[in-house]
């Protein structure tokens, strides 16, 4: 009962921390959030007005 317990705990801490860490990197931005934004050629910019 203990060991169930425990883990629907990890398990749900895992799930709120994954969704907390995504919300988080939606609220930098496509380039700002991005793991190659150092190295990408792409055409980031902050705003694009037509």
């Amino acid at each position: 009962m203990i060991v169930s317990i425990i883990l629907g705990v990890i398990i749900f801490g895992y799930a709120f921390w994954a969704l907390y860490s995504s919300i988080k990197k939606s609220k930098k931005g496509v380039c700002a959030s991005c793991e190659i934004a150092e190295s990408c050629k792409g055409n980031c910019t902050t705003s694009r007005r037509k």
